[in-house]
């Protein structure tokens, strides 16, 4: 019942105050840390902190943060020795914008989002100075909500991807992208409802925010999974403690405070209050895995490269067999607007194999042998330089494994048909 742990302080929280310009704690927040029944601020020199991460080692924590109220968000880390602070915060971002929701990940790196004219953007850069990398290149609000075991970032964006961050808030989802900005995809391709505020268990689990309930991921099965918890109201991620049980920003009834509450899964105990009122992002104290280093595998050559292993392969829809002729790539330019950038043959089997722009919007269509549209992609995904991605076919789901046959497009040639077109 005693186990250290982060949370955030604060009067209001508001999930969905992103873009343009909105606050997410507009009356203010502050990280603070609960151990042997005492909270205590982790930051007081800060004016506002939130979005606490704990380092692998359990012996730094990275926040956001403003020296002064006017100031843009940026990123802090703070050693912890005992659970307490160690020493004032370090400033590690320095930026023009916001920069929010920090996590660690391998090589002495870290992932976080900043603000841009298209929405929030996930970016990774070194601890101790380097330049930043961007991972995502899409219009819309990009929030990491974590590392995974394996190492990708866990993050949640619009639903469909490329939603533009002046649109009315809609529904979100989850997705994973390595940390050169590769391989983006959803974490399940399930259309699904609004989905945010995501963490992962030890068991590979992953628990999550659907509407005012969570709900879970689970290796096992391909959609979600509700969980049999108290009834009232969450906000916010989960974290886990010693033991497997749950901490979580809960209340119990409409116009109550939210409290960091312990709960333990499966079992119908109540919860028991923590810490609180108004407190929000719980993070238990504890050490966990490193995330492991995935060396990129990117090539220095313009655009990407990918290859359809079968276009007709689909789980939300049936395609009729020897319908489709070709496929289309389109892109936006930078108004925004839709731009085809050509068209390339699909081979008997429903393979095909493109090389397309890097870092710009890309979405699929599917033709027949009129130029008819038979099905095409409803949101828009990215690639990076020098990318070679393997699809199993058009939404086929990441859950799917391709057969062991040779695609009949590479028995044809080993050359992607060019559509990379400049999009002005």
């Amino acid at each position: 019942m005693s186990s250290a742990f982060l949370y955030t302080g604060a009067p209001q929280y508001e999930f969905n105050a992103l873009s343009p310009s909105g606050d997410r704690f507009p009356a203010g927040a502050e990280v603070r840390i609960f151990s042997n029944g005492i909270s205590r601020p982790l930051a007081p020199s800060l004016a506002v902190s939130a979005d606490a991460a704990l380092s692998p080692d359990a012996q730094s924590v990275l926040i956001s943060g403003k020296q002064r109220p006017e100031q843009p968000w940026q990123i802090w880390e703070i050693g912890l020795s005992g659970g307490l602070p160690s020493a004032p915060p370090r400033q590690v971002t320095h930026c023009a914008d916001d920069c929010i929701r920090p996590f660690y990940a391998a090589e002495e790196k870290f992932v976080y989002a900043r603000r841009t004219p298209q929405g929030f953007q996930i970016e990774t850069a070194p601890l101790h100075g380097g330049n930043a990398l961007r991972l995502t290149w899409l219009e819309g609000d990009f929030l990491p909500d974590g590392i995974l075991r394996d190492g990708r970032v866990l993050f949640e964006a619009p639903f469909p991807l490329g939603s533009a961050p002046s649109s009315p808030a809609g529904a979100r989802d989850l997705y994973t992208v390595f940390t050169d900005g590769s391989g983006v995809e959803a974490r399940r391709c399930d259309h699904g409802p609004d989905r945010h505020s995501a963490s992962e268990l030890d068991t590979g689990d992953t628990i999550f925010q659907t509407g005012s309930a969570l709900a879970r991921f689970s290796a096992a099965r391909a959609g979600q999974l509700d969980l049999a918890l108290p009834k009232g109201e969450f906000a916010g991620p989960v974290a886990q403690v010693e033991g497997g049980a749950w901490l979580a920003s809960y209340r119990a009834e409409a116009g109550e405070a939210f409290w960091i509450c312990r709960f333990t899964p499966r079992a119908p105990a109540l919860p028991v209050k923590m810490a609180g009122p108004n407190a929000f992002q719980p993070v238990a104290i504890r050490a966990h895995p490193t995330p492991p280093y995935h060396p990129s595998s990117l090539g220095d050559r313009q655009g990407a490269n990918l290859l359809c292993l079968n276009s007709y392969m689909s789980k939300t829809e049936q395609i009729a067999k020897d319908s489709v002729a070709e496929v289309r790539v389109w892109s936006r330019n930078k108004r925004g607007e839709p731009v085809a950038l050509g068209k390339a043959p699909v081979e008997p089997d429903g393979s095909f194999f493109v090389q397309i722009p890097s870092e710009a919007p890309l979405r699929f269509e599917l033709l027949d042998r009129v130029g008819k549209a038979i099905t095409a992609e409803k949101g828009w995904f990215w690639a990076r330089k020098g990318e070679q991605r393997v699809c199993v076919g058009c939404h086929a789901g990441p859950e799917r494994a391709p057969e062991n046959i040779a695609p009949q497009v590479l028995l044809r040639t080993q050359t992607p048909v060019a559509l990379v077109l400049p999009v002005e």
